[in-house]
């Protein structure tokens, strides 16, 4: 069995012993982040699949977030005590009546880790925080978060009142979670909707590089 295939069953049945013990040695033999990344994100995407079949319960899926972030430290690289200049500024948060924030803290690790500047709003996010967010840290990207069903309506409202105050269109706007989709998105009035952590940053990358090109 292969490291990567390995590494997608521990974390599927959230074995976190043997999840840690592969990533350290999947880094010791060279592999790159992004495909230990891509390996823990298959093996969380089989737990939320278990959630929804009810085999996993919100327990779990806490869980797996915990593991996860673990696993992030192990792969992240290590300070050296220089922070060099960051490659974008993103402002992230879980919309107003959802607390769930698991997914947004592997995202945020994820940014960090690629050199991003993140300002984590937190949960519970109300449309006017986000609003004086991007008033405020004038962000490349604004990310939303969401799992609960009625956390599309939050989005909506927000994105409405960006619009109200003149704000919509100083930022790309990407929604993530469980509550997303193509219809979501279109619905909500984002520019585009991600359920996987790492699509998720190759959009904050990609708008920093339309914007390079621009310049």
């Amino acid at each position: 069995m292969s490291s990567k295939k390995e590494l997608v069953d521990a974390m599927t049945e959230l074995n976190e012993e043997r999840v840690l013990e592969v990533v350290q040695d999947m880094v010791s033999e060279g592999v790159s982040m992004n495909a230990i990344s891509m390996a823990l994100n298959a093996g969380v995407s089989n737990v939320g699949k278990r959630f929804e079949n009810g085999e996993y319960f919100i327990a779990d899926l806490i869980v797996s977030g915990m593991i996860y972030r673990d696993a992030l430290r192990i792969i992240t690289p290590v300070s050296t005590g220089e922070r060099p200049m960051p490659i974008g500024r993103v402002v992230i948060g879980v919309v107003e009546g959802d607390i769930h924030d698991i997914g947004k803290d592997i995202v945020v690790g994820l940014l960090r880790a690629e050199r991003f500047e993140v300002i984590d709003l937190g949960v519970d996010v109300k449309p006017e925080r986000f609003a004086y967010a991007i008033r405020t840290y004038l962000p490349d990207v604004l990310l939303m978060s969401g799992v609960l069903t009625f956390a599309k309506d939050s989005m909506k409202k927000t994105i409405e009142l960006l619009e109200k105050e003149q704000l919509r269109k100083k930022v790309p706007i990407l929604i993530g979670g469980m509550c997303t989709g193509e219809y979501q998105c279109q619905w909500i009035g984002a520019d585009e909707w991600a359920y996987d952590p790492l699509e998720t940053v190759a959009f904050c990358k990609n708008v920093m590089e339309a914007k390079t090109v621009h310049e």
